[in-house]
């Protein structure tokens, strides 16, 4: 038991499901990192638009600037030194980058948050004309936050002489700092709830796309297998007869005639088997529908040989045709589709048989119907009757010669047309198959992974 749950743990498929859910997974945690920070960029930005652009105007004021810098020198007439709004400061630096002292030594609130500013920001004269965020210790609660842009200016002194001087322009940003925050932990727990969900996701997608590959490996597994159970048993009748041949070294070939013609019997089942293994390998690679025109003679021939073939069995065929004029057919798969039919009917209908072939057209379609009078086939097999390797009774079918591949390629060539093919009850005995193609759909249906031998 050990050896099978490793042996399904290091398959393919298994690791192929969890590659598959790796790449939704980090193609899911790319998607919403990449969200997040673009809705956090946009939101920075148009929460601070408007007090970016409110530094960028006092910046550009020279008169409000000259003033300031009067009233921090102590040569102007403000009241409030440094505080112009209720969270605008501003602070002046010389040309050497020494903050300019304050005229009064009373120390009002503005000058209070001034002497905080001076301590956590320095002058940066690589940073002139750009905007940045400081956060400034509050000993007597939280902290303040600011946005702040340094340009340079020229202060014109009372004597008339000029210093070239730089001014930081603050705005408190305390209230738009603790909305932004309230806005980001929004964001980034539904980013984190979502984040959390794509890993179900993740799971469900991988499982969901390894669906069909699954299905499809199991199919080829189960055709493996019944191939390998089909070879095996003329091979072991092959066996057995030429080994029954070595034990009369001295007899003829009249003598073992019965043994040779068996032999030769379940030559010809392998060689058909093959055959057909091999029609439904290329087959499953993609059918090319090559149509050419196709009037009703086509199918009186196909009727003359179904016919003649009926009659040789000691059977009776009837066909029917409701064709005008000329449509496009593939004329070698459509005969194939109808000879497989045709033959099913053969050999499921015993002695004085009835069988009947009706070909018509209606409209955009090509409808075929081939019916029997033979035994039926019960509802739970019609379920299955296309599933290769399929048999409604193995063991009468073996001795007609059936490998139940025909019904599973009648199929395949029915799916290329994107047609639909169905089988009931035959009124009052035996069954019915009812094929409709659309004679404008020339689609190849694509081969499913893992279904080419």
């Amino acid at each position: 038991m050990k050896k099978i749950i490793k042996k399904v743990k290091s398959s393919a498929i298994v690791k192929n499901d969890g590659k598959n859910f790796l790449h939704f997974f980090l193609a899911f945690t790319v998607i919403f990192v990449a969200l997040a920070v673009i809705i956090i960029q946009v939101m920075q930005i148009g929460m601070y638009k408007a007090t970016d652009q409110n530094l960028q105007d006092l910046a550009r004021n020279s008169a409000f600037l000259q003033d300031a810098a009067n009233n921090q020198t102590g040569t102007g007439s403000l009241q409030s030194q440094g505080a112009y709004g209720p969270t605008n400061s501003v602070l002046f630096y010389d040309a050497d980058g020494n903050s300019f002292t304050p005229a009064s030594t009373d120390m009002g609130p503005s000058d209070f948050v001034l002497s905080h500013l001076k301590k956590a920001v320095k002058l940066n004269k690589n940073a002139i004309n750009t905007i940045r965020t400081i956060s400034v210790h509050n000993p007597y609660g939280a902290d303040w936050h600011y946005r702040y842009l340094t340009t340079q200016i020229v202060i014109t002194n009372n004597d008339g002489s000029i210093t070239p001087a730089y001014v930081q322009v603050f705005s408190n940003v305390d209230q738009i700092q603790d909305a932004m925050s309230r806005a980001m932990l929004v964001i980034l727990t539904t980013m984190v709830a979502f984040w959390l969900l794509s890993v179900v996701i993740s799971l469900y997608l991988a499982n969901w796309t390894l669906k069909p590959i699954l299905s499809a490996y199991e199919k080829q597994k189960e055709f493996v297998e019944n191939a390998s159970h089909e070879l095996r048993t003329p091979l072991a009748i092959l066996q057995n007869r030429l080994e029954l041949l070595f034990q009369k070294p001295t007899a003829t070939i009249i003598d073992e005639s019965e043994n040779i013609s068996e032999s030769l019997s379940e030559v010809r089942n392998m060689r058909l088997l093959t055959t057909n293994l091999l029609n439904l390998a290329r087959r499953e690679s993609g059918i090319k529908i090559e149509p050419e025109e196709t009037t009703a003679a086509f199918f009186e021939m196909i009727f003359n040989s179904y016919e003649m073939l009926a009659e040789n069995a000691g059977k009776v065929f009837t066909g029917t045709l409701k064709l005008e004029g000329t449509i496009n057919l593939d004329q070698a798969l459509i005969k194939q589709l109808l000879t497989i039919l045709f033959d099913n009917a053969l050999k499921y209908t015993d002695d004085d048989g009835e069988i009947s072939l009706d070909v018509q057209k209606n409209g955009g379609n090509l409808i075929f119907t081939v019916a029997d009078n033979g035994e039926g086939i019960s509802n739970e097999d019609k379920k299955k009757i296309f599933d290769r390797f399929f048999r409604v009774d193995k063991a009468r079918t073996r001795q007609k010669g059936g490998l139940g591949l025909g019904l599973s390629l009648a199929k395949q060539i029915v799916d290329a047309y994107n047609g639909k093919i169905s089988v009931e009850d035959n009124q009052p005995e035996g069954t019915k198959f009812i094929i409709r193609i659309r004679l404008d759909n020339s689609m190849v249906n694509p081969a499913k992974i893992f279904q080419k031998l």
